[in-house]
C-alpha cells in the first residue's frame, strides 16, 4: 500500500485544455494514447476521492454523519439538493473522471494482453458504477463512456447496473487468475503495488456488499454474499487502502473542505447525540467541540482519526465487511455466529480508531452480542447502528444505502428540511439528475425518470422499494 502524491497528477491534468461538455461522456481533451502505467494512478486517485468529495459530503449530510450550518452544506441538511447540486460530481468525479479512465484503461489493457491491469479496471468500474446507482438509480453504462457516439446515452435499469456490477467483478476475478504478464502493474497501482492476489480479495469483498445491498430485491442475497466473503480478505492489513498526502494538494477531500471551508459543516447532531448516549469512546476521534460547534477537522488535533489531510479512504474496510457478514448471517438464521461477528466488527471499529481495550471495554458491556435482544428486527438494529457510527469519515454512502433497505438508524428529518424537492418529508430516497442530462440528454433522461416513477427527492429506488 502506497501514498499518492497527487501534485503532478494535478499539474499534468491542468495542462490539458478544459471543456464543460454538460454532459456525461467523454472529455476529447483527455489523454486516449496514454500507457496503462500512465492511466491507473489517476483511476485509483479519483476513485478514492470520489468517496467523501462532494457526493461523499452530501450523502453525509442526508444520513446525518454531518450537517450543514453555512453555504452550501446549509442546503444539503435542508433538502434544497437540486439538479445543479453534484453536477460536476457526476461528471468530472464519475463519468468524465474514473470510469472515463477506467474504460480507456480496459481497452489499453485487452489490447496489449494485460490482465491485472484489466482487473484493476473493471474492479474501479464496479466501484464507482455502485456510488453512481446507489444515488441515482437507472444510469447510463452499457452504451456509456464509448466517445463521441455516446454522447446521449440510455439509462440502464437499476437491476442491469447492479448484474453489471456483479459482472465486472466477475471478470476481474478472473483476469486476476491469469498469468503475469511483462509489464504489469507495479508501482502506478497506488493500493496493492500490483498484486493480483490482493485485489481479487478486493474484488469478493465488492461483491458481497452489492449483494447487499440487494436484500430488499434478493431472497438468497445474504446466503450469496457470504460465500462471497469466504474469499475476500481476512484482515485490516488487507484491505484497499488509498493513502492521502499531508498538504492540500494531495489531501484527503473531506479534510481539504475542512480547511478550505471552515464554519461550513460540522458533526451532525444525531450521529454525536447517539454517541454520547451511550459514552462511545470513539467520539474523541470523531470531533472535538470549538465555539459550540462539532469540529470534524483540524490542522493541530492529531486525536481526530478521519479528519486529517493525510487521513487513508478504503474502497471497503475490513469493518465493513465484518458487519456486512454479521447481517448476512443474521439473514441466514446463524444468529450465535452472528452475534460473534457483529460483536467482532464492533472491536475492529474500535481499534482502527486507535481506541484501547481498556476504554472500550465498558462500552462492549453494554453493546457488544445480542444480548436481551429477542426480534431479528432489533438485532438488526443493532447490527446496522453500530455500522453506521463505524461508517463514519469513512464511507457515509454506504450509510445511506443501508438505511434506505433496512430503515435503520431511526433517523428524523431535521425541522428545517423543505418540500421542495421532498415533497413527502422523508430521508431522501435519491439525488436528482444533472441539469446538464435534462438539457443534452433530454430523451433518454426523460425516459428513465417516467420508468423509476419520478423525479424528486421522495421516489424510492427499485433496489430500496
Amino acid at each position: 500500500m502506497k501514498k499518492i502524491y497527487l501534485l503532478p497528477i494535478i499539474m499534468l491534468l491542468a495542462a490539458l485544455p478544459a471543456c464543460d461538455f454538460g454532459s456525461i461522456n467523454v472529455d476529447p481533451t483527455r489523454q486516449s494514447d496514454a500507457n496503462p502505467n500512465e492511466i491507473l494512478p489517476s483511476a485509483i486517485a479519483q476513485s478514492a476521492r470520489n468517496i467523501l468529495s462532494i457526493g461523499g459530503r452530501v450523502a453525509g449530510t442526508v444520513v446525518q454523519h454531518f450537517t450543514g450550518i453555512e453555504a452550501q452544506p446549509l442546503s444539503y441538511t435542508t433538502y434544497l439538493i437540486d439538479e445543479q447540486t453534484l453536477s460536476v460530481f457526476w461528471e468530472t468525479g464519475l463519468y468524465v473522471g474514473a470510469m472515463k479512465d477506467c474504460a480507456l484503461l480496459i481497452e489499453k489493457a485487452e489490447a496489449e494482453n494485460q490482465p491485472y491491469y484489466e482487473g484493476i479496471a473493471k474492479v474501479l468500474m464496479a466501484f464507482n458504477l455502485g456510488i453512481a446507482t446507489s444515488y441515482w438509480g437507472d444510469v447510463p453504462y452499457s452504451q456509456a463512456l464509448q466517445g463521441t457516439a455516446s454522447l446521449k446515452s440510455p439509462y440502464d435499469t437499476q437491476e442491469s447496473v447492479y448484474q453489471s456490477i456483479q459482472g465486472l467483478l466477475d471478470e476481474a476475478i478472473a483476469a486476476f487468475g491469469a498469468e503475469p504478464v511483462i509489464g504489469g502493474p507495479a508501482g502506478d497501482d497506488l493500493i496493492f503495488g500490483g498484486d493480483p492476489g490482493r485485489w481479487q480479495a478486493t474484488a469478493y469483498a465488492l461483491k458481497a456488499r452489492y449483494l447487499m445491498h440487494l436484500t430488499r430485491r434478493n431472497p438468497g442475497a445474504a446466503a450469496e454474499a457470504l460465500m462471497m466473503m469466504e474469499n475476500a480478505f481476512q484482515t485490516a492489513a488487507e484491505q484497499p487502502t488509498f493513502f492521502f498526502g499531508n498538504i492540500d494538494n494531495e489531501s484527503n477531500p473531506l479534510a481539504l473542505f475542512g480547511k478550505e471551508r471552515p464554519q461550513q459543516m460540522v458533526v451532525g447532531d444525531f450521529l454525536a447525540n447517539l454517541m454520547i448516549s451511550r459514552n462511545d469512546p470513539r467520539r474523541s476521534k470523531y470531533w472535538f467541540v470549538e465555539s459550540g460547534r462539532r469540529e470534524f477537522f483540524s490542522l493541530t488535533n492529531t486525536e481526530l482519526v478521519w479528519g486529517q489531510r493525510s487521513s487513508p479512504l478504503a474502497l471497503i474496510t475490513f469493518t465493513e465487511l465484518q458487519f456486512l457478514k454479521a447481517e448476512a448471517l443474521l439473514r441466514t438464521g446463524e444468529e450465535g455466529k452472528a452475534s460473534q461477528t457483529y460483536t467482532m466488527a464492533l472491536i475492529h471499529s474500535m481499534e482502527e480508531n486507535g481506541i484501547p481495550s481498556s476504554q472500550y471495554n465498558a462500552y462492549l458491556a453494554f453493546n457488544a452480542g445480542f444480548s436481551g435482544l429477542s426480534t431479528f428486527e432489533e438485532k438488526l438494529e443493532r447490527i446496522i447502528t453500530q455500522k453506521y457510527v463505524a461508517l463514519y469519515g469513512q464511507n457515509p454512502t454506504e450509510a445511506w444505502a443501508d438505511y434506505r433497505r433496512t430503515g435503520f438508524p431511526k433517523l428524523e428529518v431535521p425541522p428545517n428540511a423543505t418540500s421542495s424537492f421532498n415533497p413527502s418529508l422523508v430521508i431522501p430516497e435519491r439525488f436528482l439528475y444533472p441539469i446538464s442530462e435534462r438539457t443534452t440528454n433530454k430523451e433518454n433522461y426523460e425516459a428513465a425518470i417516467q420508468r423509476q416513477g419520478g423525479h424528486l427527492m421522495d421516489v424510492k429506488l427499485w433496489a430500496f422499494e
